[in-house]
């Protein structure tokens, strides 16, 4: 009788938890890009210099969109279909790029259609949440595998689209936290 419980409940067990299990390791789509187009993570300014990319003034908070980025280091430049793309570096190593789509009244379709592309490539995002940035209501739907996180962001009149190295980003907020603790 004892065999036979253990049994029923290994199946029983295989049946609930499986299909968790299965989540965690099984594949979902294609593996997230490591970078965009040419750039890549890791690359130094003078490579991105070669894909026309120009260094932007850090001490102009407002010539980068990411306002809240620490001891900034931008690049900027444009996709083929116009878009602005801006790269941003960590210890000369490429780790950020931020695509800003174009401002105009379609924003929440465009942010739609995004995520629906983004699904349909990668599979269902990690997470989606709300929080609010200088009183903006931003709403993230993020992806991540091992290595990148992408992170589609709609708020105040922007919908961005946001490649992030997880390991190089990691570095930077660990020496930015040991560096304020000194």
């Amino acid at each position: 009788m004892t065999g036979w419980c253990f049994l029923r409940n290994l199946i029983i067990g295989v049946a609930l938890l499986g299909p968790l299990l299965w989540w965690q390791v099984a594949p979902a789509g294609t593996p997230l890009p490591q970078g965009l187009g040419e750039a890549r993570w890791g690359m130094t300014a003078a490579e991105l210099g070669r894909l026309s990319a120009k260094k932007i003034d850090p001490d102009d908070q407002f010539g980068y969109a990411e306002h809240l980025e620490q001891e900034p280091d931008v690049y900027a430049g444009t996709t083929a279909d116009g878009k602005r793309v801006e790269y941003y570096l960590y210890g000369n190593a490429l780790y950020k790029v931020f695509i800003i789509h174009a401002r105009n009244q379609r924003e929440p379709a465009l942010y739609r259609q995004l995520v629906g592309r983004a699904t349909a490539l990668y599979g269902p995002a990690r997470r989606a949440y709300d929080e609010t940035v200088f009183g903006l209501k931003i709403t993230h739907t993020v992806w991540e595998d091992a290595v990148t996180q992408v992170d589609l962001r709609f708020g105040g009149g922007f919908v961005f689209e946001v490649h992030v190295d997880r390991a190089r980003a990691a570095a930077k907020q660990d020496a930015l936290k040991r560096k304020k603790s000194i």
